[in-house]
């Protein structure tokens, strides 16, 4: 249940922000991501995982300011003998982002900070005989900088790094995309 309040909670938050944010300015772009997640999962820190996302950008009536949703996944997977262990974390939150003014139009760096919720799963099993599955909502808090350079008049390659503070899932990633400007 407190899951899914959670979960309630932050899609009400998003969908507020995003509609405020859409009625005073359209939505601006659209957009995924993938890349590199370097985790430490309670003091087992490993360094083969792969994020992917998908994100949108909203304007506000501020200069340079966006609200900006998103959804991520990443999956940790390690075998030792017969032992299969694996850490997944899906979030769905939403960042500020401030995007840097500068004189070249096509580059634009920017500078992020949100909230997401966290839904981790924790599961090991050994030769097919679950040993545990356990699965948690944590709130968690991220820190990212980047830039977007337009290729084209709708599209824009991104590219990111990232902080994300979740209590025994903090992460570090890098990661690069693409953006539709609409």
């Amino acid at each position: 249940m407190k899951k899914l309040l959670s979960i309630i909670a932050v899609v009400a938050i998003v969908a507020v922000a995003a509609s405020s944010a859409f009625a005073t300015s359209p939505l601006r772009s659209v957009g995924v991501e993938a890349g590199y997640v370097s985790a430490d999962l309670g003091g087992i820190e490993n360094n083969n995982t792969w994020v992917a996302g998908i994100f949108a950008d909203f304007g506000l009536p501020m200069t340079n300011m966006y609200i900006n949703p998103f959804v991520n996944y990443w999956n940790y997977t390690e075998s030792q003998n017969s032992v299969d262990a694996s850490f997944r974390d899906i979030s769905v939150g939403a960042n500020m982002k401030w995007t840097i003014p500068t004189s070249a139009v096509r580059f634009q760096p920017f500078l992020a900070a949100g909230v997401a919720v966290h839904m981790l799963n924790a599961s090991a099993e050994d030769a097919g005989v679950s040993l545990f599955d356990q699965g948690d909502t944590k709130f968690g808090f991220q820190g990212g900088a980047g830039f977007k350079v337009g290729v084209s008049q709708s599209t824009s390659i991104v590219g990111s790094g990232w902080y994300n503070n979740v209590e025994n899932a903090d992460n570090w990633s890098v990661r690069g995309g693409l953006a539709w400007n609409l």
